[in-house]
């Protein structure tokens, strides 16, 4: 591969919704460009793309991947994305590293959840962007309809370049409407180039003057001419789509069929000539040394960030990165600002899939691949160590699944565990932290299809198993009124024996103020000594939870009597006493249990509120308000307890056809109902006694 300069550089994230066919797209950009001997197929497992078992299992791409294309003079960097929404994570990354975005659309299924999503993200990312309508060789394709829906959701900036010739079998080419030209294949598998056919003349010509009507918004001249109605010359027009598309004003449709090879070579000039490069755009940084915000652009020293991290117990750690400003070599030192080490790089080298192409030099701009670097991970930056910068990181969603991870067998927990904070450096929407309440180990991810890929993938790439499980809720314990108890510790069988008296007052303090222990001793019926072996078995005894075992909170434990022995009185005995008193004392003084409540911030388009609120009062929600967010969406505002949260993602993404999303944190403890608290004490009970 050569040496590429940033002008000549493009850099691009193919996205959108599941199915439409990217993966295919650029199996065949591959193949057209000489990087693939054969035209590979998703279906047959054949996709130079889609490689890991876990994709060919289930025919739809799990992680992103590296696509290098050179044409026509310009290296077109692809990165390949998930469309499934699981893997949302995969899409951001690859945005933060790209200049563009290429929305793939099903011709037969038009805009679907996903191209809206994506959509939505490259905006509020502020990238240029096109749009690829695929399968116009399918049956119930509708270029037509497609367009009309982005057009609808998305603006008039919407127009395609190019219209299809034919539909659905007798799909066999485009009419390009800045050269006025068609491209088709012959039923010999021939490209022939001609002149538009006359049926067409009409529908062109429409389409063209829609085309420089949605130029000459932005631009006065084209505007001049288009309203006189002068001919406008084709490289005017495609000078003012170029900055049309660059300004994210004006996103050019185009067409074809992936499968079919129809219309990819005209898609890959297209981009081409139309997609910004490095030189138009700059990052926001911060000097690592005055912590100021500065302004990079592909000039000024080295300077890159990591976007992805593979972790391969055979392949070993691939980092990919984005060479931001200045020249990254193929032998040489590197800073990590983030972690302050310097990494040795041994060798460079680009991606078509998983082939590796080496690489002597990476100009700015361009994406590379690294080999075994030992601290770095995804969202860190590398820079020259006398102009230290650092970019910002990358925003993941929040997890909204969380499971308790469990190894499948026993004294596995080091290796399970390990496994999944490697797949962690390799998706960041995957986390592991432990719980120390309930002392379970929990995963937090997207969705359920995520943490199903991610089982497999530590089975096949470490040998470990787990199972994920619901996890455990951290329940609390109080009392709702105020009780006397005695508690009494007496061994005395000859010889040195046991010997502990006390007398508790247990009273409800506020709620949220907490355990406070206090003693009002008088007389010396309990020596000091001993007072503090009752305070650490009043804090041992709650902490382990009387009712349920969960802690109890807000109780106020007084120490007002109780009596001692010279001989046989201990520390020991003082604690077992309390003890004793305690569980008395608590079971007596009307229990309660406690329930975690989550303040939930739910978004979802305004047409689906009525059945997300039906749901939300099925799991004891209290609805706190709801409001506009614009482009059809509502946000709701509630308090769900957290027993209720268990799977709520799956649940909300079935519910608003994959358009919901919710975030939560935590408020507050609540009594919860006492049906629920009398199965979760049964359950407990039952449990104890197997012991």
């Amino acid at each position: 591969m050569q040496e590429y300069q940033s002008a000549d550089l493009r850099n691009i994230a193919v996205i959108g919704h599941g199915r439409t066919g990217k993966t295919s797209l650029l199996d065949a950009a591959l193949f057209n460009a000489g990087g693939a001997r054969r035209l590979g197929k998703v279906d047959d497992g054949t996709s130079a793309l889609d490689y890991e078992p876990e994709e060919n299992k289930r025919k739809l791409s799990i992680s992103s991947a590296l696509a290098a294309v050179e044409w026509r003079g310009c290296k077109l960097n692809f990165i390949d994305t998930p469309g499934y929404p699981d893997f949302v994570g995969e899409m951001i990354s690859a945005l933060s590293a790209s200049d563009a975005a290429l929305i793939v659309v099903s011709a037969p299924s038009g805009m679907e959840t996903g191209t809206e999503k994506a959509w939505l993200t490259v905006e509020d990312m502020g990238l240029p962007r096109a749009v690829f309508v695929n399968k116009m060789d399918r049956e119930h394709a509708d270029f037509e309809r497609a367009v009309d829906e982005l057009r609808a959701r998305f603006g008039s900036g919407i127009v395609p370049v190019q219209l299809p010739i034919g539909k659905e079998d007798a799909f066999q080419g485009v009419a390009d409407l800045l050269t006025l030209h068609m491209k088709i294949i012959t039923h010999e598998d021939e490209e022939l180039v001609a002149d538009i056919p006359e049926f067409m003349q009409e529908a062109v010509e429409e389409a063209r003057q829609q085309l420089i009507e949605a130029l000459s918004d932005f631009d006065d001249q084209l505007m001049e001419k288009f309203l006189e109605g002068e001919d406008i010359p084709e490289e005017e027009i495609r000078e003012a789509l170029a900055k049309g598309v660059k300004a994210a004003k004006v996103f050019p449709v185009f067409c074809g069929s992936a499968l079919q090879n129809i219309g990819v070579k005209k898609l890959l000039k297209g981009l081409g000539a139309l997609m910004p490069s490095p030189e138009d755009r700059t990052f926001i940084a911060t000097d690592a040394k005055t912590e100021d915000p500065i302004e990079r652009g592909t000039d000024g020293p080295f300077a890159a960030q990591v976007f992805k991290t593979i972790v391969d117990p055979f392949v070993g750690r691939l980092t990919f990165l984005r060479v931001v400003s200045g020249d990254m070599k193929g032998d040489g030192a590197y800073y990590n600002v983030a972690r302050e080490a310097e990494e040795r790089v041994s060798g460079l080298f680009t991606m078509q899939g998983k082939q590796q192409i080496p690489v002597t030099v990476a100009h700015a701009g361009d994406i590379v691949v690294v080999a075994k670097l030992s601290v770095t991970k995804t969202g860190d930056t590398l820079a020259d160590k006398s102009a230290p910068i650092l970019f910002e990181p990358p925003v993941y969603p929040g997890s909204m699944l969380v499971m308790a991870a469990y190894p499948t067998k026993k004294g596995e927990e080091d290796k399970v565990f390990s496994a999944i904070t490697k797949e962690g450096d390799q998706d960041p929407t995957i986390q592991l932290v432990k719980n120390k309440e309930t002392k379970e180990t929990l995963v937090r991810g997207v969705g359920e299809v995520q943490l199903e890929i991610l089982k497999e993938r530590i089975q096949r790439k470490y040998g470990a198993d787990v199972d994920f499980r619901e996890p455990k809720v951290a329940l609390r314990e109080t009392i709702r009124k105020s009780v006397k108890v005695e508690g009494k510790h007496k061994k005395q069988s000859g010889g040195h024996g046991q010997y502990g008296h006390v007398w508790l007052e247990i009273s409800p303090q506020p709620a949220g103020e907490g355990n406070l222990f206090t003693e009002t001793i008088f007389g010396g019926s309990v020596p000091r000594q001993y007072i503090p072996a009752v305070e650490k078995g009043t804090e041992e005894t709650l902490a382990a939870g009387i009712l349920a075992g969960f802690p109890v909170v807000d109780v106020k434990v007084n120490l007002y009597d109780g009596s001692y022995h010279t001989v046989d009185s201990s520390e020991a005995a003082f604690k077992t006493a309390t003890a004793i008193a305690l569980k008395k004392g608590v079971m007596d003084a009307s229990p309660a249990l406690l329930e975690p409540i989550f303040n939930m911030t739910i978004t979802a388009p305004e047409y689906f509120m009525g059945d997300v609120m039906g749901q939300l009062n099925t799991k004891r929600a209290k609805i706190l308000g709801m409001e506009s967010k614009g482009r059809d969406m509502s946000e709701i505002k509630a308090q769900i307890p957290a027993l209720e949260l268990y799977k709520y993602a799956t649940e909300l993404r079935s519910q608003t056809k994959g358009r919901g999303d919710f975030s939560v944190e935590f408020s507050h403890y609540e009594e919860m109902p006492q049906k629920i608290a009398d199965d979760i004490i049964a359950k407990y009970q039952a449990e104890k006694e197997k012991k």
